[in-house]
């Protein structure tokens, strides 16, 4: 069992896993959406803001009142956001829909998280599916915000370009998924422009969240909140997304579409596993 669903199951055995009702807070829509709503859960004194993105026109609600991530929040110190934004589908395919950070749905998110917590707080980004679109993109257009992010599972991606910022982040994917070609496509164009980014490829897994990405992302966000140890111990790690192993020197040189970074080598064994096991207790 891997460390990250340790701490899951052993919070749950503590009773700790108690959520709270998030307050919703409604902005007015910015042309290309008609809505645009935040699930807030605050902490006093939060050293970052946990942005989850749901599908398609989803409302963050769920999510943000998800015990687990409340007690990963807390945990952490962070600010814990739903996001509720909808566009009318064709709006979402043709490039001015919600998805598009850089059309106004990103200002007006990043404009909300900084009037209500302190301003130019750290983002952590989560997204699945239409919401991987969204993080994404937002992660693209304004990455001296960004922390850390993950987008599971987008239909279709812009081109990522190399840039003087470029935040961690996970790009994942069922490999049931008809949707892995694209997002396996996006993620070695991104390690081709420098980016470190990390693949996760998910056996079994179909068009549906998992689980224990979810938790595997809590684990990466912790490792890059910690930032690189003082006392020289826990530091980050190439690896091959290939062969889900460690990455060679010849491999990084030659090949680096096929390498990705962990933030703490102390998570390869979870991102190895999480790669290559077919889980079948969804």
């Amino acid at each position: 069992m891997s460390r990250a669903f340790c701490w899951v199951i052993g919070m749950a055995v503590c009773g700790i896993l108690r959520a709270e009702t998030p307050i919703r807070h409604g902005f007015t829509p910015v042309p290309g959406m008609t809505r645009a709503e935040l699930y807030v859960v605050s902490v006093s004194n939060a050293s970052a803001v946990l942005v989850l993105t749901p599908g398609c026109n989803g409302n963050g609600e769920a999510l943000a009142a998800s015990p687990v991530w409340q007690a990963f929040a807390k945990e952490r110190n962070l600010a814990l956001v739903g996001v509720s934004f909808a566009s009318e589908v064709d709006d979402l395919h043709n490039g001015t829909g919600y998805y598009f950070a850089g059309n106004g749905s990103g200002l007006l998110l990043l404009d909300a998280l900084d009037r209500l917590f302190v301003r130019n707080l750290p983002f952590l980004l989560y997204g699945f599916s239409g919401g991987a679109h969204y993080a994404a993109r937002f992660a693209e257009w304004k990455p001296e915000r960004v922390a850390a992010w993950c987008a599971y599972s987008a239909g279709w991606w812009d081109e990522p370009k190399p840039s003087e910022v470029m935040p961690p982040g996970i790009v994942a994917c069922g490999e049931e998924d008809e949707r892995l070609g694209a997002t396996l496509s996006y993620f070695k164009q991104g390690r081709a422009a420098g980016k470190p980014w990390l693949w996760i490829g998910v056996p079994g897994n179909g068009h549906s969240p998992d689980g224990r990405v979810e938790a595997f992302v809590r684990a990466y966000f912790s490792s890059v909140l910690k930032g690189p140890s003082k006392d020289g111990g826990a530091s980050g790690l190439w690896v091959d997304v290939e062969t889900k192993s460690r990455a060679s020197e010849e491999v990084l040189r030659f090949h680096p579409t096929g390498v990705g970074w962990l933030p703490d080598a102390g998570l390869f064994s979870e991102w190895e596993v999480l790669n290559v096991r077919q889980w079948t207790d969804r």
